[in-house]
């Protein structure tokens, strides 16, 4: 099941974000982040735990994933997937054009992920993550708000491998 994140998740975020992240965010920045009107965050929750997060912001009709993950015991289930699909169908309601993001160039999980989303590499952002001075692969997806995308996200949600991956 998919919530918004709300105060009472917030330990369990933060425990999933310490495992999953060299730099975690600190509560002070989590409690910043939920409260704030052009935000989205949600949480995945199985069974009263939470197993997963993810979220975003709108910047003129750019939708930024800033973050998501998931508990290591729940990979490979689905779990960021429906994240996206939740946070991508947020992003379209708030009015965004395009989905942008980094992400480690190294996590090749990841990237699979948000290429099946239609997101393709547009740059590379120099020593972005510390501590490790880790480069980061931009990348980005035009045009979400159109017919085609929205035909997209409906096949994901179904479950269905899309038969062409849109690129930017």
């Amino acid at each position: 099941m998919l919530l918004p994140i709300e105060r009472i998740h917030l330990q369990e975020i933060i425990e999933i974000d310490q495992a999953a992240f060299p730099e975690p965010w600190s509560k002070k920045l989590w409690l910043k982040e939920i409260d704030r009107m052009d935000r989205s965050y949600y949480v995945a929750v199985e069974g009263g735990a939470v197993i997963g997060f993810g979220g975003g912001l709108l910047a003129g009709g750019d939708f930024h994933i800033t973050t998501i993950a998931v508990r290591e015991s729940n990979h490979g289930k689905g779990v960021a997937t429906q994240i996206m699909v939740r946070l991508l169908e947020e992003a379209i309601a708030m009015g965004a054009t395009d989905l942008t993001l980094e992400v480690r160039v190294g996590n090749l999980p990841a990237q699979s992920l948000y290429r099946k989303f239609g997101m393709a590499p547009a740059g590379v952002r120099r020593a972005y993550y510390q501590p490790d001075n880790e480069d980061a692969l931009i990348m980005w997806a035009n045009d979400i708000h159109e017919k085609l995308y929205g035909e997209l996200l409906v096949s994901i949600k179904r479950g269905q491998i899309p038969k062409k991956i849109f690129t930017s």
